[in-house]
């Protein structure tokens, strides 16, 4: 029945045939509406036609300006702004008398969207949010949201007043505006009046960084759930301020593709999704179907793309009531490209994006009781199902370091997820998890399902082939203690976790010494701007006890002390720059009445040593993972405050390496470095450069012999899979046991390893993407980390074989080298930016790296040893 009725309405929707060469508005646009002549035309705007010419972001924002002035059915406000201070979007789309009283209209919306109120999803409105281009290099999305925002405001007849009359239309143009930009201005200014379609064009092979990420170089597409940019916040503030039905996802692949639209891959879906999600996306496919056949136009679905990760755009509304839709169009990369299927030209990209803006927009409405009343009974199976569940809720917390604890919590919030702070202490599984420092999430709350996605940690999965990650547990991400609670009462606060600011400390003016504890996520970013502000700062590297203004506090090993003495300038200056920093950090400060400490060492000792000043540089471009570069850019830049140089390697033999301290190397090939430029970087480390590798940027160092450690062969992992009867239908389901999916490990820390200084236990959660991994070596004192022995895997997918390969083996190496210092890492430590639990270990690698005393060499090391011993006894 909803088949027939959607394809009924969809027969009136007649979409004119599209010649590959278009350039008219005629040719993009439907005949059986009229349109309002006074509504002005992209052409008329932008000075040409839609797929002309890539548009920017900022013509782009003002033809919704325009329009928004033009038009009584739009209203546009700033939700926010990029990295680049680009403005986000939002226009508000809909009959012109429903915005005189639109808050009345969501709020009857959002009726529905909570089982304590009786929402009438007769009366309520139908809510859509129309978003494009979360890539930058995909750009058909944001091109076709020109001709979509066009048509709702110009066209005119029964059809769409209708639609527009009990439909809110969230109009999001360009979901990565910074992207955008960097995509347009290439494929622009290689554009050519007679097109060139050749694939190895320039104007198709994009440099690092390309247009697909944001200004970090991360993908957006990713960060839905993680919330660690601008662009995310916005468009999540939004998504929970109106709870749409559906929300489009449009998106672009390769060139020899066609067209996909969901549903995907029917046993990819994530296990919190209905059943009847599918059915609805499934409904809209028809129209999509419809239309694209009218064209004569190839399309597929149910072929690729998994529904699994929750921080995706097309997956993240299908755990809150709504629909998720992704669209995969087949890209030209620029303005027009050979494929398998003939030449593929800009404008019918576009087209398709803009037919299936239309089929989403009617086929939605066609069936808006169905989608309202489905919103309405997904929230209240999913109140019924939190009460049926085995526990009530989750506790996490670490009264270690407040900021982890409540970044975690401040991304639950924004997803309308309410934390409760512990009033009292609670005892769960052998961990005391302490008032004021532990949170409670309730699992009897309207977002149950997304709770309950958060916190995932499935091992076994009836498909192992993940598009993208099979693990995204956040209080492993954030490195925090967490357990189920069963209890009928638990002592919390009355009200739900809201951020607060720091309260500021006043520091005792008479103190011999100030300290803080290195625990904290921002202490390295504290410790980094006493050193830019030029104060003499030591750092512990064991632990000792002295006497505070509060009475003796036992002061962890990582400790940081900013002394009196050897001080450059006026100690009230000093003080008052250490107390300003600390209230922008977060960071609790102690006041040190006197040098002579009460037990371990005082603060005169060698074991309290200066930190010098650091100037730390990371080899880029196309040879080096843009992706992680991105996020060690991040990291450092956003949360330590250092100024990063980034240097493609294609010049590493012609630059002045003695200028840098640190130098790291995130994942990558690094086939430009020559020989000869491996030797320079081992003669720079030999000098006392601290070289940092992660992932096969560690690789490349061990294959230079620059890392004294051994990488794990690849045929200790092939060999765990025999091929003997594998048939040719067996490939998927082979090359997928054979990965790692994005899964999440446990680590075993040396405790006392200085590059572990600042953790709160001796284990540890971190993501692992690849096989990656180092064998032990017989040296001791320089394995930092290995792979937990007894099955390392703490959530998603990772088969047993290659889990017995990795168990047990190193993933984290330091060892000295001559002056200098070689430390590295077998996984991305700062995956995504929400990994702060692991992100750290870049910083301790950074200002602890001194610390690391050990080489592989029994010789130098008793050499080094009685050395200190000698120095000792004078």
């Amino acid at each position: 029945m909803q088949r027939l009725l959607t394809l009924c309405v969809l027969c009136f929707i007649a979409v004119a045939s599209f010649a590959s060469n278009a350039t008219s508005l005629d040719d993009y646009l439907p005949d059986d509406v009229t349109y309002n002549p006074d509504i002005p035309t992209p052409q008329q705007v932008l000075g040409y036609e839609v797929g002309e010419w890539h548009v920017r972001p900022e013509q782009l924002v003002r033809y919704m300006e325009i329009l928004a002035e033009k038009s009584d059915r739009f209203t546009l406000e700033v939700t926010g702004y990029t990295h680049e201070r680009r403005p986000l979007l939002l226009l508000t789309v809909t009959a012109p008398e429903n915005h005189s009283n639109i808050e009345q209209l969501r709020d009857q919306h959002l009726a529905l969207a909570d089982p304590k109120r009786k929402g009438n999803p007769d009366t309520a409105p139908l809510v859509l949010y129309m978003g494009y281009s979360i890539h930058g290099d995909e750009p058909s999305g944001s091109n076709s949201a020109l001709l979509y925002a066009y048509y709702l405001a110009a066209a005119e007849g029964e059809k769409i007043e209708r639609v527009l009359k009990d439909t809110i239309i969230l109009l999001d143009p360009a979901y990565n505006p910074d992207g955008l930009a960097r995509f347009a201005q290439w494929a622009n200014q290689h554009k050519s009046i007679n097109l060139v379609s050749d694939t190895q064009h320039r104007e198709h092979v994009q440099p690092t960084p390309r247009g697909r990420v944001n200004h970090y170089w991360f993908d957006l597409n990713r960060d839905w759930l993680l919330l660690q940019h601008p662009e995310s916040r916005a468009r999540i503030a939004n998504f929970q301020k109106w709870k749409p039905n559906v929300l489009t996802d449009f998106h672009e692949m390769g060139t020899d593709s066609t067209f996909f639209f969901q549903p995907g891959i029917p046993s990819r879906k994530n296990p919190n999704t209905p059943d009847e999600n599918v059915r609805l996306t499934q409904t809209l496919a028809e129209g999509h179907a419809a239309a694209l056949d009218e064209q004569g136009r190839l399309y597929f679905t149910e072929e690729a793309f998994d529904d699994f990760y929750v921080g995706k755009g097309s997956t993240y509304p299908d755990v809150q009531g709504a629909i998720g839709i992704l669209f995969e169009q087949a890209s030209s990369r620029g303005h027009a490209q050979d494929s398998i299927n003939g030449l593929l030209e800009f404008p019918f990209t576009i087209q398709n994006q803009f037919t299936t803006s239309l089929t989403s927009m009617y086929g939605a409405h066609a069936n808006k009781k169905w989608f309202l009343d489905y919103q309405q009974r997904f929230y209240d199976d999913s109140m019924a199902a939190a009460k049926k569940a085995d526990f009530n809720g989750y506790v996490v917390g670490d009264e270690t370091d407040p900021a982890r604890l409540h970044e975690m919590l401040n991304i639950l919030r924004q997803h309308g997820v309410q934390s409760y702070v512990l009033t009292d202490d609670l005892k769960l599984n052998g961990v005391t998890y302490q008032a004021d420092h532990a949170a409670y999430i309730p699992l009897e709350q309207p977002q149950y399902l997304l709770i309950r996605a958060m916190f995932m940690n499935q091992k076994s999965f009836k498909d192992n082939t993940f598009y993208d990650v099979s693990a995204w547990t956040l209080p492993h991400a954030f490195n925090l203690n967490w357990a189920t609670y069963d209890g009928r009462r638990i002592k919390i606060a009355d009200q739900a976790w809201q951020p607060t600011t720091t309260p500021n400390h006043d520091l005792a003016a008479d103190a011999y010494a100030y300290a803080f504890e290195w625990h904290h996520y921002f202490a390295p970013k504290t410790l980094n701007r006493l050193l830019q502000a030029g104060i003499h700062v030591r750092q512990a590297n064991q632990a000792f006890t002295a006497s505070t203004s509060a009475g003796d506090y036992n002061f962890t090993a990582g400790t940081v002390v900013v002394t009196k003495a050897y001080q450059q300038q006026d100690w009230a200056k000093v003080q008052q720059q250490l107390a300003a920093i600390t209230a922008e950090t977060g960071v609790t400060v102690h006041a040190i009445s006197s040098g002579l400490t009460p037990r371990g060492m005082d603060l005169g000792s060698r074991n309290l040593a200066p930190v010098k000043p650091i100037q730390v540089m990371m080899l880029v471009g196309n040879d080096a993972n843009m992706y992680e570069g991105g996020e060690a850019w991040y990291y450092l830049d956003r949360h330590v405050g250092v100024p990063l140089s980034m240097v493609d390697t294609d010049r590493f033999g012609g630059f002045d390496l003695s200028r840098y301290t640190h130098i790291l190397m995130v994942d990558g090939r690094y086939s430009n470095l020559s020989k000869r430029d491996a030797e320079r970087l081992q003669q720079w480390v030999r000098d006392g450069g601290v070289v940092i590798g992660q992932q096969n940027g560690a690789r490349w160092l061990s294959q230079h012999d620059i890392l004294a450690a051994e990488f794990v062969n690849s045929d200790e992992f092939s060999k765990k899979f025999p091929t003997a009867g594998l048939t040719f239908a067996d490939q998927d389901h082979f090359y997928g046991q054979r990965r790692v999916a994005g899964a999440i490990f446990e680590l075993e820390l040396d405790a006392t390893h200085p590059l572990t200084f600042g953790y709160p236990r001796a284990t540890l959660p971190v993501f692992k993407d690849s096989l990656n991994a180092m064998v032990v070596p017989e040296q001791p004192f320089v394995t930092v980390a290995t792979y937990r022995a007894n099955d390392p895997l703490l959530a998603g997918f990772a088969a047993s074989q290659n889990r017995e390969v990795l168990a047990g083996k190193a993933a984290i190496i330091a060892h000295r080298h001559g002056r200098g210092r070689v430390i590295a890492f077998t996984d991305d430590i700062n995956f995504r930016a929400f990994f702060w639990g692991t992100a750290k270990l870049l910083s301790n690698a950074i200002f602890l790296a001194d610390q690391v005393t050990p080489s592989l060499s029994d010789e130098e090391n008793a050499a080094e040893a009685a050395a200190e011993a000698a120095e000792s006894a004078h």
